[in-house]
């Protein structure tokens, strides 16, 4: 298993919440997006910043929700909850992220904080999930009952309404990152890339274009988790090129 399984399996995350049968024109819900589903905290950053973005016509309240997810030995991918408290203290060694809380008006925007305040002496995994809810009195939105309540029946009478909710999947590299990726090249149908490092890679715009670089197929990303390996297809009569990025280092490579 290598990354791009593990994004397409953890790090996409969508709810719905089908309230009624159809929907009036007078309400339209949120809809929220988040760019990009992964979000890498390299070794020289403390923290990062996501924006969550409303591109619907009315205000959305964001629940934001945090796993840290483990990948033991097979593949096997595990889903955990974050601890917060260890014996008596806050636990440093742990993912960050606030708020936890977001209202985003009609067309706007807000940005999540990832922070990781502790050492970082292997490569960890969460998915973070931003969840559009309906708001009720003191649940953290800071809404009065009443201003919850309004907000509530003009959604439940708006009919059929959708509310969808993404997840990103955050990759916290070591502050002492190893990489040492392996390219075998000499195989007929595939590039071999095994990653024998300590912290996620990521093999960036792999094409597939003929001789003359005229016509070239659509350009995909892999990540790739260490200790893992993928194989790049190749065609004869083309030639593959793809960006081996380890951390701030990029290679452009063609086969």
């Amino acid at each position: 298993m290598y990354c791009a399984t593990l994004l397409k399996k953890i790090a996409p995350f969508s709810l719905a919440l089908i309230l009624g049968l159809k929907m009036p024109a007078a309400f339209a819900l949120p809809e929220i997006g988040i760019g990009s589903m992964y979000d890498i905290m390299s070794p020289e950053s403390q923290s990062i910043n996501k924006r969550i973005y409303n591109t619907g016509t009315s205000t959305a309240f964001i629940r934001v929700d945090m796993l840290e997810v483990n990948i033991h030995k097979g593949g096997k991918v595990v889903e955990s909850p974050v601890k917060e408290v260890s014996g008596n203290s806050l636990q440093k060694e742990r993912l960050i992220v606030t708020p936890l809380r977001m209202i985003i008006p009609p067309s706007g925007f807000q940005s999540a904080r990832f922070m990781w305040p502790g050492d970082r002496n292997v490569e960890k995994y969460y998915r973070v999930r931003f969840i559009p809810v309906l708001p009720q009195k003191d649940d953290g939105f800071g809404l009065s009952g009443k201003e919850a309540d309004a907000y509530r029946k003009k959604a439940l009478t708006a009919g059929l309404n959708v509310m969808a909710g993404y997840g990103t999947l955050v990759i916290v590299q070591p502050s002492k990152p190893i990489f040492n990726t392996q390219v075998e090249s000499s195989l007929p149908e595939v590039i071999r890339v095994t990653n024998k490092g300590n912290a996620t890679i990521v093999i960036e715009d792999i094409r597939s274009c003929t001789s003359v670089g005229t016509e070239c197929s659509s350009a995909t990303r892999l990540f790739l988790l260490p200790g893992k390996s993928k194989a790049v297809e190749k065609s004869k009569g083309r030639t593959t090129y793809f960006t081996l990025i380890e951390g701030e280092n990029q290679k452009k490579l063609r086969f």
